[in-house]
């Protein structure tokens, strides 16, 4: 059982971008059956991708979103995943939606995971949580390689060995 990454997201972009996927979205929750098999339910990251014509099983969707909220000219929404943020599902969404910018906030207590991107803190301006953990702040290059370095571990290209 993975320890659960809960990432707060707040999208940006154009109206039309926002309003799509929020829709997408929206009607995945909305369905009595999920659109993919899965364990997660309706609100499984996979059915998304599906919705977005991509195969589940190409793109690592390891959680699901909890909450989803069409705000002003903001989008927001929380995913809860495996260890991390789900950067594959992000990255595709900015490929099929390129106006938008995603702001986000991840924390996984139990290893020590406490991210954000929001280096101006437009949205999420603490620089610690209520425990005193600090955020490390993150780039768009480094979100792309642990997506890279995520993909590789689970398919065996890289190979992690620890020593004493």
């Amino acid at each position: 059982m993975p320890n659960i990454c809960t990432t707060n997201y707040v999208i940006e972009g154009e109206k039309k971008d926002l309003d799509a996927l929020y829709e997408t979205m929206k009607k995945l929750q909305e369905m009595e059956q999920p659109l993919v098999e899965n364990g997660f339910g309706v609100t499984w990251l996979g059915c998304l991708v599906k919705a977005l014509d991509k195969e589940p099983e190409n793109v690592l969707c390891r959680g699901q979103w909890i909450e989803l909220e069409r705000e002003g000219d903001t989008l927001r929404t929380t995913f809860e995943t495996a260890w991390t943020p789900c950067y594959e599902v992000t990255q595709l969404l900015k490929t099929v939606y390129p106006s938008l910018c995603f702001y986000y906030k991840a924390e996984e207590p139990d290893c020590g995971v406490f991210l954000k991107n929001d280096a101006e803190g437009k949205y999420f301006p603490e620089t610690e949580t209520e425990d005193g953990c600090k955020y490390e702040l993150h780039t768009e290059e480094q979100d792309q390689m642990l997506a890279r370095l995520i993909r590789g571990i689970q398919s065996g290209e890289i190979e992690i060995k620890v020593s004493k």
